[in-house]
């Protein structure tokens, strides 16, 4: 499933996850923007309770933002490097679609 982020009519700016006005303008309407892929800023990990792991990551949506916080797959771990390209989705969680990357 696509991610989308939401970019204001009047500016462009672009947000994640939807605003009631526009941070940068203040406009008060955003169009959804599809997003596919990403630049790996930063992550880490925390116990998920069960044993093992989640990766959480910071990541740049390409090609011009926002930035995002995303799930990332706990077998990416020992593989993650700053810059790299990653693939964006959606997986529904909780009853929410939450932001997920993975392998470009």
């Amino acid at each position: 499933m696509n991610l989308h982020v939401f970019a204001c009519v009047a500016c462009g700016h672009k947000a994640y996850p939807a605003r009631l006005w526009c941070p940068a303008c203040g406009h008060a309407q955003a169009e959804p923007v599809a997003v596919e892929s990403a630049e790996l800023l930063a992550w880490t990990s925390i116990p998920d309770g069960e044993g093992g792991l989640r990766l959480l990551a910071t990541v740049r949506a390409l090609p011009d933002g926002p930035d995002l916080i995303v799930r990332l797959p706990p077998e990416l771990a020992e593989s993650l490097c700053a810059g790299q390209r990653l693939a964006l989705s959606t997986r529904r969680q909780d009853g929410f679609d939450a932001p997920w990357g993975g392998p470009a």
